[in-house]
Order: C-alpha cells, then structure tokens, then sequence
C-alpha cells in the first residue's frame, strides 16, 4: 500500500491502492490516487481507462519528482480558514497572518470564488470535488446542524482561486438579516460566484436573492470597491466590477434547462433554414426571462451561466461542473486578479462600513400587506393600519404627514385644550356660536373673524386690536398636519367668500337706508382715533378758511397742523408736521399754517399723540370698505376669494339645471359649486361639509340632498 491518500469519495480515509493513468483530474501529472472502493465508483462507466496498482506506478514512473510531492504534501494539508464569524467579526487580524495560513505569500494575484444557496444543497460538498479532490477542505456535516457558519476560505494552488464557503439561506439563525448581508459582502468580493440548488425545478427564491443582490451592489457596493481599485491603481471598468454568476442545477428525475431533448425541429422547419439553439443559449434565454418576469434583470453581474447536471441515482458527476466552472475563471472577460492585501482591504472597508447593529426580525412569510387596508393618503402615501374593509374612519399607521396646497390639510387645534391634554379641532368662523348673523356680520367687519371652541369659547379674534394684532398661531391655536384619504373632503378654506358674502349682505342693508348712515359711522369712528388737539367732526359745518357750508356727504378734512376743518380746496396744500408727532413726511395742512414758519407753529402747538391716527389712516373703515368693495367689478372679487372646487364665472355660460343662457347674476350652489340662475338657488341650508356652517345659497337638487 502507498503512503498517498486516495482523492476521491472517501475523503482520505483509505490509503490508495491503484492510479489511473487517464483520468487527469487531479494532481500529480494527471493522475489520479484511488482507493479500491473510490476506483470501483469513479470507473464503473470508464471501463476503458487503463488501472495500475500504486507500487507498479512509482516503480515504472520518473514523473512524481521532489517539487511534485511536495506540492502535495502541500495539498494533503491544505485547511480552510475561518475568516468572518456569523457576527460579521474578522477573525484574521492582517493580510500576513491571512497568507501564513492559506499558505500563500500576501502579495500573489488570486481569483475569489465563493457558493451560495440554500442550506443542505451541498455546497461545502460540492467546493470539496470541485478543487480539492474531494478532500474535506470545507467541513460537511450529516446532522441536521449546518456544518459552516460564517465565511471560510481555502487557497487552490492548481487554478490559483481563493475558494470562500458560506452559510447555506434559509436555514436557521440567530439574526437573518445579519447574515444575509454578510453574503451580500462576500458577493462583492467574488469574481466567479456559485449558486448551487438541488431543486428539481428553480425555485423563485433564487431568483429573488441574485436581483435583490444585484440591486444593493449596486446601490451601496460598487463605489467602494471602485474606490480600493483606485488606491491600488487597478484599471477595472465600471461594467466589469461585477462577478459572474455560475447556476448549478443538479437534478434527480427532471430535465435540466440545457437538455437537448427540450426543442426538437421539424423537418420543415429544417427545411426552411431554422436551426437549434444550442442548449446553453436556450437555458440562459429561460433564466433571463424569469428575472424579467420578476420585473429586472441583475444587471451588476457580467454574466450568469447556467450548468445543469442530471445525476438521477449515480454519484454526482463534478467533471461537468468543473468544466464549466474552471471555464469561467480562466475567462479573460473576468475581472483581473488581485493580491490577497486587495481582497483583506477591500473586505476590511466593506466590514466597517456596513456594520451596523442590525434588526434580528426576519421578514414574515404572510406579509402584513396581505391583510392591511390598501388606502394611501393623498398627500404623503402613508398606508391606513386598519384591516380590509374595516369600517369607520381610516387610520395612519404614521401621526406624521406633509402639507399639500391642493388638499388643504392644515387644521387648527385648540391651544388651552391641547395644553390639558385634550384635543379639541377648531376652524375660522364669521360669528360666534349662537350670535345673530347681522350681529355678526357687524363684527366681522369691525373685528375680523373668530376661532371658537366648544369648551373654551371664542379663543381668537383677527382684529381685536387696532394695531398690533397676533397671528392665530402665536398664542391661540396650534397647526397640525393632517392625513386626506381617498373620498374625504379635506377642510375648506372659504373665509374669503365669508367676508365677501358678508361685505355684500352689510352693503345691501346700509344701501336700503341711503348714504347718510355711513357717512355719520364714518365721522363717528375718526372722532374716536383723531388726536386730541383736532376738532369733532360732528361741531364742524363751515370751513374754517372759507365758511362754505359742508353738506352731509361733503368730506371734511382736518389740517395737521392747527387741527381745525377745511374743504378740500382750503387743505391742499402739505407740510412737514414734526412738532404735531407727524414725523418729516409731508402731510395736509390749510392754507395759513402752509405759509406761517415752523418757529411760529412751535410755538403755536405742542406735540400730540396721533398714533391712534396714523393706524386709522392705513385701515379703511367698514364704510369705506363697503364702498370699495361695491365699486370693483364683482368678477374680480368674486374670483379672488372663489373656493377651489366652485366652477369659475367665466365657464359659466348657462343654468347648470335649466340651461338657460345667463351672463350675470350668475350664482353658486355652495354644495356642488355649480353655476346656477337665481330661480334655482332659491334655497338656504348649511353644507358643514364643504365648510358652511350657516345657511347658504343651495340649488333646488343639494337642497333635496341636505
């Protein structure tokens, strides 16, 4: 018996017996060293390859010299190494103790292979026939423990490869995530990568995996590897940075995708020019369309070859995967092989870079989706948490939500309430809660709109002050963002055509009872604001310059200067004021106090408060307002304050529901924003969900509805 272990099955448990002379599978010059049992097996379907006992061999044969032996010694010895642990820990410290144990000086230029698949397929098996004569270089296990955990590696002298083993997916772990990512680095790092399965038929999750595999290398792996080549002045093109993907298929019953028998031509289709695709063009071809079937195709690898291999009840045949295999890492369209410094760098950059604690929580098989209601929010797409067809309202699974001019999804809460920890929702109204609409009507237009909540009263209101007046926001109410979800109305913001309703309501009263009211508000309001010094507008009748009589809807004016009423023609002439609080801007003053000089009006008069005026003189008063109001064309109004989903004035050309042509007094159902004739809106009711809180102006058909 030889000293040579056999470098078959029995993974140099027996000692060889006899050598092949054809084989050339293995080492030493083509020969290959079987044990007896091993040589039954590996020859049961070689009957023609030529058998010699050991002994015989070395006798006849001058070829096994000292370097050859020793070469393997070398591969008799030859162990992998555990390089990561399954907590993403290196576990070599440097390149140099990485090279002391593989063997190997740190700066010789290496292929990097590794394996992947689902755990079971054989895959640690399959690395140790493939470069190592089956030798159990990668540890294999018969329990149902996994027999590799983390990464391990091995150097192959005879195709110059760093050979990577991995933990088999789907098997049973301590945090999944973590050590699917870890495969994902190890794929990085590979220029050849094997998927090996024993599925009778692909299965999807292959698929999944490599396209998912392929979009994060992409997203998060190629720069940084881009960017180790660069430091090492390695001209990798872009395209080439990804490694080629070897699918090896072995079946027991089923066709493999490369079978020839799965196309057979007719003898018209001969006939006419057509030919057969060879079997491994057609295999890709199927893969290809699986990945597009999936919506992508893994486009970060330079290739994906298909093997297959139909073993049925015989020992699996590795000549054939190892042609095609070793056919790949000889290819010249690979990337170019690098240092093992290269490769520990690269993996040391990778490692430290993508080592966040990661969730253990694996993704669930009935994914939640299944179950959940499909309604997303309008404005930011948050997902409602609820069930299916689950009733009531929706509910975010997230409180947070972006604003959307369109959808209007701003709305007030009540600050006191908010502050006891109560949330009470509040909105701008024309008038308090159980106030008379002509009440107020009269105080929207002195005092601006208001905020009211249910339990805390009125907590706002616009114009309270004459000057000096808060944003809501500041002190009163607090802004949230709120979700729109399909068939909800988002709250409207119709404040705008509150006023102008409102403004036209006041104009039509004040219209009925002339003029004269509005002129004795207006004076009524300027004697309330005027400066001290300045003299009521109600004992003036005559100019002060000329006596001219002021009729009751004269305009009265006052001079800056001495405070007494003019006319017009007797008060146009301006003048600095400073010494009345009026500043260095020129302001009105009668014809005397334009020529006498401004010692003789120090003198004269003494400084006054007039900042009570100055605000009056920026604000139109609710007369004058009316008048304003009243006088631009109603269109323009009308369109500047028009709710987003009334229908313009100028697309209304007829009665939306008697079709008769009108081109005024055009109106708006407040329900469906029709353009209507004044027949058929003669109704009022409230429409609360369009924002009217009080009775409006509806068509015959909304009125029926409400």
């Amino acid at each position: 018996m030889s000293q040579y272990k056999c470098q078959f099955w029995c993974k140099p448990h027996n000692k060889a017996s006899v050598t092949c002379v054809d084989c050339g599978d293995f080492v030493f010059d083509n020969i290959a060293f079987l044990c007896q049992l091993c040589s039954e097996r590996q020859h049961q379907k070689h009957q023609e390859h030529k058998l010699v006992p050991i002994k015989e061999y070395l006798e006849m044969s001058k070829s096994l010299t000292k370097s050859v032996i020793e070469e393997h010694k070398i591969q008799e010895t030859c162990k992998s190494v555990l390089l990561v642990d399954d907590c993403e820990t290196l576990c070599i410290k440097d390149v140099k103790q990485l090279a002391e144990s593989l063997h190997m000086t740190h700066d010789m230029p290496v292929n990097v292979l590794s394996i992947f698949g689902n755990t079971g397929d054989g895959k640690s098996h399959t690395l140790n026939h493939l470069f190592f004569g089956g030798r159990e270089v990668f540890a294999t296990s018969s329990s149902q423990k996994p027999g590799t955990i983390g990464m391990w590696v091995a150097y192959d002298s005879n195709s110059n490869t760093l050979v990577i083993d991995t933990e088999g997916l789907l098997g049973v772990s301590s945090n999944l995530n973590r050590r699917t990512r870890l495969l994902l680095k190890i794929l990085a790092l590979s220029d050849v990568a094997l998927y090996r399965t024993r599925a009778e038929r692909l299965h999807n999750d292959m698929f999944v995996f490599l396209k998912d595999a392929s979009n994060v290398y992409c997203e998060h792996f190629s720069s940084e590897l881009e960017g180790v080549l660069e430091k090492h002045n390695i001209d990798v093109p872009l395209c080439k940075l990804g490694p080629k993907v070897v699918v090896i298929h072995e079946t027991q019953y089923t066709d493999t995708l490369d079978c020839s028998t799965e196309t057979v031509l007719t003898d018209d289709q001969k006939a006419l020019g057509s030919s057969d695709k060879p079997s491994l063009q057609r295999a890709e071809e199927e893969i290809t369309s699986r990945f597009l079937a999936l919506g992508e195709y893994p486009k970060a690898f330079s290739k994906i070859r298909y093997v297959g291999v139909k073993s049925g009840k015989q020992p699996t045949d590795f000549d054939l995967i190892r042609e095609g295999v070793l056919e790949e890492l000889n290819s010249s369209s690979i990337r170019n092989r690098k240092s093992i410094a290269v490769i520990m760098e690269t993996l040391q950059v990778l490692n430290s870079k993508f080592s966040n604690t990661i969730s253990p929580r694996p993704l669930s098989t009935f994914s939640d989706q299944f179950f959940r209601c499909p309604t997303l929010c309008l404005t930011c797409g948050d997902q409602c948490r609820l069930s299916v067809s689950h009733e009531g309202k929706h509910s975010p699974s997230s409180s947070y939500c972006r604003y959307q001019h369109l959808h209007k999804n701003r709305v007030y809460i009540c600050g006191k309430c908010y502050q006891n920890g109560e949330r009470s929702e509040v909105m701008t109204k024309s008038y308090e809660e159980g106030e008379s609409p002509w009440s107020g009507y009269a105080k929207l237009a002195w005092s601006g709109y208001v905020i009211e909540c249910d339990q805390c009263g009125v907590i706002y209101r616009s114009r309270q002050y004459w000057y000096g007046n808060k944003p809501p926001e500041l002190d009163s109410v607090r802004t949230e963002i709120v979700h729109v979800w399909p068939g909800e109305e988002s709250k409207p913001e119709n404040l705008g055509r509150y006023v102008l309703d409102q403004i036209y309501s006041v104009s039509e009263t004040i219209g009925q009872y002339s003029a004269g009211p509005t002129q004795v508000v207006s004076d009524w309001i300027t004697d309330q604001v005027a400066p001290p010094y300045w003299v009521p507008n109600h004992l003036i009748s005559n100019c002060n310059s000329c006596r001219k009589e002021f009729v009751p809807l004269a305009q009265k004016h006052h001079c800056r200067a001495c405070g007494n009423g003019f006319c017009s023609d007797c008060s146009a002439q301006s003048k600095p004021v400073p010494w009345r609080g009026w500043g260095y801007e020129p302001v009105r003053v009668c014809d005397k106090c334009f020529i006498s000089t401004d010692e003789e009006l120090t003198e004269e008069y003494l400084a006054a408060d007039i900042t009570a005026w100055k605000v009056t003189e920026c604000l139109k008063t609710a007369a004058s307002v009316v008048k304003s109001v009243v006088e631009v064309p109603a269109s323009i109004v009308t369109d500047s304050v028009r709710p987003d989903y009334w229908v313009p004035d100028v697309d209304i050309i007829e009665c939306y529901q008697c079709k008769i042509p009108i081109s005024q007094d055009k109106h708006h159902c407040r329900g469906c924003g029709q353009g209507f004739c004044s027949g058929c809106t003669t109704s009022k009711r409230p429409v609360p969900d369009r924002g009217w809180t009080y009775p409006v102006r509806v068509c015959d058909t909304c009125s029926l509805m409400l």
